[in-house]
Parts: C-alpha cells; sequence; structure tokens
C-alpha cells in the first residue's frame, strides 16, 4: 500500500510539475514576442517619432562640433607660429590649413571606419557559442517550421523571422529560447506510470526558468537604451520641448565657440576663415562636392550609432 500510495504522489507531482513547465512556457512565450516587437516594431516607430522633433538639431550638433574642433585646431597652430615669433606669411597660413585640412581627413577616415565596425558588431554574437550547436538547433527549427512539416502558417509567420535573425547574430541563446517554444514536446497529456521522469521534467523546467532570466535581463537592458529610454518623453509634449531647448542650447554652444575660433583666425591672418570658404565654394565647385560629401558622412554616422 505505501508503495501504490508513494507512486500516487509521483503521479501528482509529474503533474504538478508538467503544469509549471506549461505556465512556463508560456512566460518565455510572452517574453519572446516582446522581445521581437520591441526590436523589429517599437524601435523604429519610437525612431521615427524622435527623428521628427530632434533629428535636424542632432545633426546640426554633429557638423558644428566637428567644424568647431577644425577652426580651434587651425587657430591652435597659428597661435603656435604667432607666439614663437614667426612672421604668418600667406605661405606659412596656406601651409598651415593644408596640414590640418590633411589631419582632419584622416579623422574623418578614422571614424568612419569605426562606424561601419561597430555596425558589423552589433549584428554578430550576443553569446558566445559554438557553430555546430547553433546549426543543430537551427536546422531543428527549420525542419519543424517548414510547410511540409505540417506547421501552421501563423506559427511560421510568427516565429520565421526570428529563427533566421538569431541564426545571422549566432544568438544562441535566442535559439535555445524558440526550439523550446517549438521544438520541446511538454504537453499535459497523460502517460504511463512507467515512462514518468520526475528528474528529466525538472531539468526541463530549471532549463526553461534561465532562458526566461536571461530574456527578461535583454529586455531590461533594451528598455535603458535608445530609443526606448525616450520612450516615456516622446509622449510628453513638456519632455519633447525641454529636450528640443537643451539640444538647442548645445547648437549655440557650439555657434559661439566657432565664432571665437574664427575671430582668433581672423585676428593671427587678417582674413575670415568661414567666409572664405564660402567665396571658395562658389568658384570651385569639388570644394563644394567635397563639403556636401562631409555632410552626408555627418548623417550616416547619425543613423548608423543605432542599435
Amino acid at each position: 500500500m505505501s508503495y501504490n500510495h508513494s507512486h500516487i504522489e509521483l503521479h501528482q507531482d509529474i503533474i504538478a510539475i508538467r503544469k509549471a513547465i506549461a505556465e512556463a512556457k508560456h512566460n518565455l512565450e510572452s517574453l519572446v514576442h516582446l522581445h521581437y516587437r520591441m526590436n523589429e516594431v517599437d524601435k523604429q516607430i519610437l525612431h521615427d517619432m524622435y527623428d521628427r522633433h530632434f533629428k535636424h538639431l542632432e545633426i546640426d550638433i554633429q557638423k558644428k562640433a566637428l567644424l568647431h574642433s577644425e577652426l580651434q585646431r587651425r587657430a591652435e597652430l597659428l597661435m603656435i607660429k604667432h607666439q614663437r615669433g614667426e612672421k604668418l606669411t600667406p605661405e606659412l597660413i596656406a601651409l598651415i590649413h593644408k596640414v590640418v585640412d590633411k589631419e582632419f581627413a584622416a579623422i574623418k577616415a578614422r571614424m568612419k571606419n569605426l562606424f561601419e565596425q561597430e555596425a558589423k558588431k552589433s549584428k554578430q554574437i550576443h553569446v558566445k557559442s559554438d557553430h555546430a550547436s547553433l546549426s543543430k538547433l537551427y536546422k531543428e527549427l527549420a525542419k519543424k517550421l517548414h510547410p511540409d512539416s505540417g506547421a501552421q502558417p501563423e506559427l511560421t509567420q510568427m516565429y520565421w523571422l526570428s529563427v533566421q535573425q538569431a541564426y545571422e547574430s549566432k544568438d544562441l541563446h535566442g535559439l535555445h529560447a524558440l526550439h523550446t517554444l517549438i521544438c520541446t514536446d511538454t504537453h499535459l497529456h497523460s502517460i504511463q506510470d512507467e515512462s514518468l521522469n520526475y528528474d528529466d521534467l525538472q531539468n526541463e523546467l530549471k532549463k526553461i526558468e534561465e532562458l526566461i532570466s536571461k530574456e527578461q535581463h535583454s529586455i531590461d537592458i533594451l528598455k535603458k537604451q535608445i530609443p526606448f529610454c525616450y520612450e516615456l518623453g516622446l509622449r510628453d509634449e513638456s519632455w519633447i520641448q525641454q529636450h528640443g531647448e537643451t539640444l538647442n542650447q548645445q547648437v549655440m554652444h557650439f555657434d559661439r565657440e566657432i565664432n571665437k575660433a574664427n575671430e582668433t583666425i581672423r585676428l593671427l591672418t587678417g582674413n575670415n576663415w568661414l567666409l572664405e570658404q564660402e567665396v571658395l565654394d562658389s568658384h570651385d565647385s569639388s570644394l563644394k562636392e567635397r563639403r556636401e560629401y562631409n555632410e552626408e558622412f555627418i548623417d550616416a554616422t547619425y543613423f548608423s550609432g543605432r542599435h
């Protein structure tokens, strides 16, 4: 009798743990859907909202920050020569400007390279993983979601893009979560007593709970990043106004610094460098094209900073 009583208790424990597994899978599924929606839908919506209000100011700040650094460098080199008692001849002034042009061409090239590397990095490994494990999980998921497998079209539509993206970015954790949802059978159907394995079910529940924890952690990190950290503010007119004023103050700060550096150059050389560039642009189309290229570069770096 004690054996039967123990056996009944074990059967009840297994029913309970199967229910816990089903609930855990439901929670994991909700988190996977939330993570997917945040990355694929909400992020772009929030970027568009931010851009509508602030893109022109953000790009203006970047342009003026770069121009300020460039002008400050020109003024610095001219001042060094002046303080050493060297005569600022037209030839020396032209040489200094050429040196700065070369320096900033190199800086812009390095910046472009860094942004390209960052863009590639964002598409790479989130979790260090073994390629064989990735391939195995991917193949099993692809087989399960393939139309010939009898998978429901809604299931394929819901998960296939997430599977592809997780595989391409070598996100082993993401593939594990999807594999647990799609390929692991944890239905609550009755089974024969001799096939019950309580330890295996405990391990399965633990694995799902670990995936839930990791998925929640990823979502929490995402919420702290741009643009999600702006989400509440972008729905608040007073915050939008305040943030716009903050960005405008940065623009005015750089305007003042640019004018100060330009005035130093004018005092040392007798020429207004900024005005000179406008005159040169009007006479030399190649200079204007180069300047427009730099503006396109800054616009590109604005977008490449997004993840």
